[in-house]
């Protein structure tokens, strides 16, 4: 992967970087393509997250990596074109037009968000001498958003504030499936979302910041789009309008409306009244007296922008990249362990997904998804991979990682284990596996690959037996991802689980 850019600490990111960001991922072809259908999925469920949450520069990046990956890397897959992966392809497709229109409307107010920090960084050189840069890795989560200020946070001393933002997303997704009654539904009732959302931030700038000066507006950075063919918009034409006859004798001059003045002591001259293309919210300034506000009477309510909470990447990994927390529910090894039991008794493995939504970027694990799975004594396989996408697409949830049983093993990550590893942490840096070994201490554990040289060690290696060596030592390979070494915190969280097995 390209290195990062550095640059100030709350600089927001350009078109240009957004886009770059977004296309630095690894696409292999050698991984299976329904890994790569699930990956897409992700991808596109945290861009909507992030659209949600009101993180445009975030969002643009999620949608942009989203349309290289479907529109150019998943053709090259060899498996791209077998009468099975068809479905599952079109249905990524079928979102291209929609984003790239909403894509559109984005890079209008990412433009605007460098434009006012352009002048916001003007205003403080003219009025102080400049401090001296901090530098940092490139976070687009984190970068400086005029329309919609933003508290950074760390999610590991704001627990409980975080648990209580899991709960609202948790029943607002409720009551959304609840009104979801089909597949197509959804479909469009996202793309619709996201207009509304994006049409809400731009009314929110309207009314803010209606009288900055035009003339600090930066050019439009110059970026290409991925090129689609669109279908054509509708546009209506209202009928030309009938010339009015002129009266036959001029209509008498309607009196000014005067608006109320506001008290002042009689030696006070009235403030001259402001001019008909300033806006009423503006301050009206002369040379010589100090600035007045006009009349309230004459002011139009305007709402204050609604704050955003941004929980602060909680580690970094060894390449540099920010991670984000993950919130783990406490209870959940414990359901997973009473689930698998009959399993373990025989000797045989059992695997669960751990699936969630990512919330002012953290991510959250709200799901335990058994799939109908293959099991072995050292082997777990998943088996009708189009359940488990038609589940996380009617609840909005993305695969964060998984869980698995060893039930005649100590507690670690086999050979086969990392590479399994590998294809979740591909596309989702902050992916993890858990390890439950109830027959030895420790009795469980949460790994993920190192950064490198786990992950590029296990994308490269073409083995496949359970266990078989690699070129990197193997301690070098995975760590503990639990806190406080890790980026995952154990929270008094719900968790729903979902059977699968059967279902088919």
């Amino acid at each position: 992967m390209a290195s990062t850019p550095n640059m100030d600490s709350d600089r927001p990111l350009s078109v240009k970087e957004l886009t770059d960001l977004g296309l630095q991922y690894d696409f292999l072809p050698q991984l299976p393509l329904n890994r790569w259908y699930r990956a897409a999925e992700v991808v596109y469920r945290e861009a909507t997250h992030y659209l949600r949450d009101g993180n445009t520069p975030q969002a643009f990046m999620m949608f942009q990596r989203y349309c290289d990956l479907v529109m150019y890397k998943l053709r090259t897959h060899p498996d791209i074109n077998l009468p099975e992966s068809r479905p599952q392809y079109k249905t990524l497709s079928k979102r291209i037009p929609a984003i790239i229109e909403l894509m559109e409307s984005m890079r209008v107010e990412i433009d605007e968000y460098y434009s006012r920090w352009e002048a916001r960084m003007r205003a403080q050189r003219r009025s102080q001498p400049p401090a001296k840069s901090t530098i940092r890795l490139v976070d687009p989560a984190l970068s400086w958003n005029h329309a919609s200020p933003g508290s950074i946070l760390d999610a590991r001393s704001n627990k409980d504030l975080a648990i209580e933002m899991a709960n609202k997303e948790r029943l607002r997704r409720r009551n959304a499936t609840k009104m979801a009654p089909s597949r197509s539904s959804r479909i469009i009732s996202e793309d619709e979302l996201q207009r509304r959302n994006m049409e809400a931030v731009r009314n929110q700038l309207d009314r803010s910041y209606r009288t900055s000066d035009t003339n600090d507006r930066l050019q439009s950075t110059n970026y290409s789009y991925p090129s689609i063919k669109q279908s054509a918009s509708l546009s209506y034409e209202s009928a030309p309008r009938r010339p009015s006859p002129p009266p036959t004798r001029p209509m008498p001059p309607r009196p000014p409306k005067q608006l109320p003045e506001p008290s002042r002591p009689p030696s006070v001259s009235p403030p001259p009244r402001p001019r008909k293309e300033l806006d009423t919210e503006a301050f009206v300034t002369t040379r010589s007296q100090s600035p007045v506000r006009p009349p309230k009477e004459a002011l139009e309510p305007a709402p204050e922008p609604k704050r955003r909470y941004t929980f602060k990447p909680e580690k970094y990994l060894e390449n540099g990249d920010p991670i984000r927390s993950i919130f783990l529910p406490e209870s959940l090894r414990r359901r997973f362990l009473a689930i698998a039991e009959p399993n373990t008794r025989r000797g045989l493995e059992m695997c669960g997904l751990l699936c969630g939504a990512n919330i002012n970027n953290a991510l959250f694990i709200t799901h335990l998804v058994i799939p109908d799975q293959d099991c072995t004594e050292n082997t777990c396989d998943t088996r009708n991979e189009a359940d488990i996408w038609e589940f996380c697409d009617k609840e909005e949830l993305i695969q964060i990682g998984w869980i698995h049983t060893h039930p005649t093993q100590t507690c670690f990550l086999s050979s086969r284990d990392m590479h399994t590893q590998a294809s979740y942490q591909a596309m989702l840096s902050e992916s993890i596996a858990i390890v439950c070994a109830p027959r030895y201490e420790p009795s469980w554990g949460v790994f993920r690959l190192t950064n490198p040289p786990g992950l590029p060690e296990m994308l490269k290696c073409r083995k496949t037996d359970p266990f078989h060596p690699h070129d990197v030592p193997g301690d070098q390979l995975y760590v503990n991802a639990l806190q406080p070494a890790g980026h995952v915190i154990e929270a008094d969280l719900n968790v729903d689980v979902c059977d699968l097995r059967g279902k088919t």
